[in-house]
């Protein structure tokens, strides 16, 4: 409103600024240069004014007709704010603004807005004859020395790279629009920027409207967000914001740069090319954070730093424990008892053979959570929306996992033996040689940790996803640690073994009952598979093609030892194999819906919601392949319980199938900090959305619809 006021003022009527500034001409080493100096007290504006005021305007004729000449970026402005909490950019005292000279005459029109407790617009038309070198709207006008504006030239922002160290992206704020713009920068050893200015200053670029920076620090870490307002819908043609994250085009934004790690201010510019919904927790997050920049003493800093620190740690610690719990989830159950199977049959093994054949399996862990961490990474960096779990949205990642914990449990029965490169038969026997093995097991045992979420598991990886890629390997490092740790100890304590019964009979009968469990993980993943791919296509070519693999296997063992015949009838499930995964078909879109829809459960979408306000929801976000969500489903969700409860307080439910990929799913778990399933929302009448977490019971259901 101050701008539009401000020019009506200059559209009507231009006042002089001689009693508050002295506005001049200088010519100097081939360039024009224009210099204000400020009465004390005084301001103008840069080309961002900020929340008010209005930025100066230079315009020049030569011989009578307008010109225009080259510009040198402006000098470096100084935030203020002003009473009423307003923030401005501008500048006091002497600036000097630079312009390619031009020969002969030159007559220059300066347009300022100068402000004290009030605004002044004002103009100064000055002439520079062809031989004269200076002039000046006052008398009291002076040159300024070479020396002085070669060092004003000299301190000019110029163009440069993006320092090392940062990382931006962009989120819309749900159903407006207005985004935010989030940078970090990393190597930061001061709390102060060493100009008083933003760390970013957004140059003029419709249609971004640049409003207020927040910074905070957190140990060597600058954390910073701006808020931006979307004119687009008032462009010709319209350009609204689309629902899927998408710009029409990409956009290279310049700032200004207010760099600690460079000690000096630049400009930069940010290419941006799309944006996700807001997160609270990333509002959690820089809650969390102190400001930067508050004179903060230094011992009031170090105490800071510390607490974010450790708060760095609780997450590690939910990570870890996380980890911890995934050995007792049923998706990793079956290999996790294969390998303690091996342990108990070897626990009179020395002490260091134990503990090198643990650390392989911990090796397998770790570097398959660091290879996911990787891929979450490498998505991310594309723009793409990711969850946990990603991989079982794959139909032919299934197929493969069904396939080999197959053939896996074929070996448990006694159907074969095979040999690890380092001579060992897997299931057979000896330990010492099975290195290879044991990696193959901990990589194993990580694929088919990932559907699970275990208490603690959500709230670190929510903090991974959201967080810088040095974060998402730390984290998910630490869960991998966690997966590992009671083999780590095994190694290290080896007599913790002899808790457990000695070698006998009863492995042999183990041993089929771990084959047993083995078929039943088989069971779950090819019920995953057919929900992602037509069943009708794909079912009987699946069931026909684990029986070509059994029978192959079955005459190997109980038919013919010839090796001929065995290569025939191994080649047949093999190339029939390769057929398979060429010709997977996924489930259509529409019977996929369909599928998700049951009883009385409608289909979720971002629509469904809002027609729906006025009414109480309760949204189950669930996937095939996730176990916990199975099970939540069965002690709560499908129980009298529960449709009691419905009966009680009138409530709508809809449910959100994220068994194949959906952006848009991703996209609203995401934006409210979570990012995998199972996830449970109530929407309020008002539209209000509360979160309730992975885990639910009745008691908490309805505490949360009252």
């Amino acid at each position: 409103m101050l701008k539009v006021i401000a020019l009506l003022i200059l559209a009507t009527q231009l006042w002089a600024a001689d009693d508050h500034a002295t506005i001049s001409l200088q010519r100097h080493k081939g360039k024009l240069v224009v210099s204000v100096n400020h009465e004390q007290g005084w301001h103008t504006y840069w080309k961002n004014p900020g929340d008010s005021g209005l930025a100066s305007t230079f315009k020049f004729t030569a011989a009578g007709k307008p010109t225009e000449l080259k510009a040198y970026e402006w000098p470096v402005p100084t935030k203020h704010i002003e009473v009423g909490d307003i923030l401005t950019i501008g500048y006091e005292g002497v600036k000097h603004f630079f312009f390619d000279d031009k020969q002969g005459e030159l007559a220059a029109h300066i347009v300022v807005l100068i402000c004290k407790d009030i605004c002044i617009p004002g103009e100064a038309k000055l002439t520079l004859p062809e031989n004269a070198n200076f002039v000046a709207n006052r008398s009291q006008g002076k040159m300024y020395s070479d020396d002085e504006l070669n060092s004003a030239f000299a301190a000019l922002p110029k163009d440069t790279a993006p320092p090392a160290g940062i990382e931006y992206y962009l989120t819309r704020n749900k159903g407006t629009n207005f985004l935010t713009l989030h940078y970090s920068l990393k190597g930061v050893k001061t709390s102060r920027l060493p100009h008083e200015l933003n760390f970013l200053t957004g140059f003029p670029q419709p249609p971004f409207g640049f409003k207020r920076e927040t910074l905070y620090q957190k140990g060597d870490m600058l954390y910073g967000k701006m808020d931006i307002e979307w004119d687009g819908e008032y462009q010709e043609p319209p350009v609204p914001l689309k629902d899927n994250g998408e710009f029409t085009k990409s956009y290279e934004l310049r700032f200004l740069i207010n760099s600690p790690t460079l000690s000096k201010v630049d400009v930069v510019t940010l290419k941006l090319e799309n944006f996700s919904n807001s997160s609270p927790t990333l509002n959690d997050f820089y809650q969390k954070l102190p400001p930067m920049g508050k004179s903060q003493a230094a011992g009031t800093l170090a105490a800071n730093e510390t607490a974010d620190t450790r708060s760095l740690f609780e997450y590690l610690l939910f990570a870890f424990l996380g980890g911890l719990i995934l050995n007792l989830m049923p998706c990793v159950l079956p290999v996790i008892s294969l390998k303690l199977f091996g342990l108990i049959k070897h626990k009179n093994t020395p002490r260091s053979k134990l503990l090198k054949h643990n650390l392989s399996y911990t090796a397998g862990v770790i570097s398959t959570f660091m290879a996911l961490a990787g891929v979450i990474v490498a998505i991310k960096a594309t723009g793409e929306e990711i969850g946990w779990g990603f991989q079982l949205q794959s139909p032919t990642f299934i197929f493969v996992m069904v396939l080999g914990l197959f053939i896996l449990s074929l070996n448990l029965f006694g159907l074969f033996e095979f040999s690890t490169p380092g001579g060992a038969k897997f299931g057979g026997v000896e330990l010492q040689e099975g290195v290879t093995g044991d990696f193959l097991s901990g990589i194993l045992t990580t694929v088919l940790s990932t559907p699970c979420s275990a208490p603690f598991l959500g709230t670190a990886l929510t903090f991974a996803f959201s967080a810088s890629t040095i974060t998402i390997f730390v984290m998910f490092f630490s869960i991998g640690l966690g997966l590992a740790f009671p083999f780590i100890l095994t190694g290290l304590f080896p007599h913790s073994l002899f808790l457990f019964p000695k070698p006998g009979a009863w492995m042999e009968k183990l041993k089929f009952f771990l084959g047993l469990s083995l078929l039943a993980t088989v069971i779950w993943l090819y019920d995953v598979f057919m929900n992602l791919v037509d069943y009708e296509i794909m079912g009987i070519r699946l069931n026909g093609l684990l029986a070509l693999w059994f029978f192959a296997f079955f005459f190997a063992r109980k038919i013919s030892q010839k090796r001929g015949w065995q290569f025939f009838f191994f080649t047949i499930p093999l190339c029939f194999t390769l057929l398979f995964v060429q010709h997977i078909v996924p489930r259509s879109e529409e019977s996929l819906s369909l599928s998700s829809t049951q009883n009385e459960w409608g289909q979720w979408s971002q629509k469904a919601m809002d027609e729906s306000l006025g009414k109480t929801l309760f949204i189950d976000f669930t996937a095939a392949w996730c176990l916990t969500c199975k099970v939540n489903k069965r002690l709560v969700l499908d129980t009298d319980d529960f449709r009691a409860l419905k009966t009680k307080y009138g409530f709508e439910t809809l449910r959100a199938d994220w068994t194949k990929r959906d952006d848009h799913i991703t996209q609203f778990l995401k934006s409210y900090g979570v990012v995998g399933v199972p996830a449970y929302f109530v929407q309020k009448p008002d539209g209000k959305i509360i979160s309730l977490g992975e885990t639910i019971s009745i008691s908490k259901i309805e505490e949360n619809l009252k």
